[in-house]
């Protein structure tokens, strides 16, 4: 076997299983033994690679054989790994008759028809368990999932909620967690520098080659600005024109380099709440970064506020926005309307925009603060509190 394979699998050595994530994942631990594929998707350091080696860990602790556990790097430029043929030959000198393999392919859309294959062998009824992993949303676009459905569950993988940065930081605070975000590295770091550093790395290295390079990108200092411009500002409201002029360039590139941002998990986009999806296109987006260690590593500051609405857009998964000419609620989801602040004296005008929401349509509404009161919830009761995890998994099912 390829001695470099070696190095990614668990059959002469202890491999490092890293930080514990599989436990909010649970879903993935029920599924893990079914037929269908499992195909993980995030941006990149979120932890999808730590998933999948602890999905191995639970496998061989379910008494799985080692031999039976084949983990494969397709973005390895020692292995040279280039399309299906490649994976199949890998598969074939590895495998044994007889014997279920559990084939993790990490960061797949690299393969050539990785898709096509992985329906074959599904379709053929062989004794094949597949995980499959990328860091864009495109890699698993519309004519792929098409091909593969019924045969699939998709999970997105975001950095670290509330709950799991509880457990993986040794002393960790609310007010640490919105200043620094949920990327598993950065919460493990010991200090602010080396906080930094890891940040700008992951910055550096996703757009260069998450954007520019993988969409094949010119003006890579422009596009470099603009990006750096919106992670700059947490859930603000996005004008393509306005961008358009401030960088000279046309709204339709503009239009591209977000969409970028979007599909290879920068950005978040939250749209405006309503039942015609016409008259939601006339309300401007609200974007998100992906994490708000971007925001503290471009800006030097933390607006606590602006945190908390992305920890809480976190927990959440997805939600929409709502506003009229006096009043906003910064989330709406199918059941609440959530007002976010993180003061203890919340201003009125939290309150009167949830009363102005209801007018329109009847979902109840929520004030989280600093401190529970009559009137407010406590932000950090509801980022613990497990019932409301609304993490979603979907796909072919």
């Amino acid at each position: 076997m390829n001695p470099i394979l070696e190095q990614y699998n668990p059959w002469n050595k202890q491999l490092n299983f890293r930080i514990d994530r599989l436990f909010y994942y649970q879903h993935i631990v029920e599924l893990i033994q079914r037929k269908e594929i499992q195909v993980f998707s995030g941006i990149r350091r979120c932890g999808k690679t730590t998933l999948m080696l602890q999905c191995m860990r639970y496998l061989l602790d379910l008494g799985v054989k080692k031999e039976q556990i084949l983990f494969i790097p397709c973005d390895e430029p020692l292995l040279g790994l280039q399309d299906f043929e490649d994976i199949h030959k890998i598969i074939s000198e590895f495998r044994k008759e007889k014997e279920k393999l559990y084939v993790f392919l990490d960061e797949v859309q690299v393969i050539k028809g990785w898709e096509r294959y992985l329906k074959g062998r599904y379709d053929s009824q062989e004794p094949l368990k597949f995980f499959v992993s990328g860091s864009t949303a495109s890699f698993f676009k519309n004519d792929v999932a098409s091909l593969l459905t019924g045969r699939y569950f998709f999970h997105k993988i975001t950095t670290c909620t509330y709950v799991e940065y509880l457990r993986i930081a040794k002393k960790g605070t609310l007010k640490d967690y919105l200043e620094w975000g949920g990327f598993p590295e950065v919460i493990l770091a010991d200090n602010h520098r080396e906080k930094l550093q890891i940040l700008q790395t992951y910055l550096d290295t996703i757009i260069s080659k998450d954007i520019i390079k993988r969409y094949r990108l010119r003006n890579g200092k422009t596009i470099e600005k603009l990006i750096k411009s919106i992670l700059a500002v947490i859930g603000g409201k996005i004008s393509k024109l306005k961008i358009a002029q401030q960088f000279a360039i046309h709204p339709r590139s503009v239009d591209r380099y977000l969409n970028t941002g979007i599909d290879c998990f920068l950005f978040v986009e939250v749209s405006f709440f309503t039942q015609s999806s016409r008259k939601g296109r006339q309300y401007l987006p609200k974007i998100y970064p992906c994490d708000v260690g971007f925001s503290r590593l471009l800006t030097g500051r933390t607006e606590l506020g602006r945190s908390a609405e992305w920890a809480v857009l976190r927990k959440l998964n997805e939600a929409s926005y709502w506003s009229s000419d006096e009043h906003e609620v910064d989330f709406v989801t199918r059941t609440q309307a959530i007002q976010v602040t993180y003061t203890h004296d919340v201003p009125q005008r939290e309150f009167d925009g949830l009363l102005a929401f209801r007018k329109f349509h009847k979902i109840s509404g929520v004030v989280l603060a600093i401190s529970s009161t009559d009137k407010t919830q406590s932000l950090e009761l509801f980022l613990t509190d497990n019932t409301q995890n609304n993490i979603i998994t979907a796909g072919g099912r």
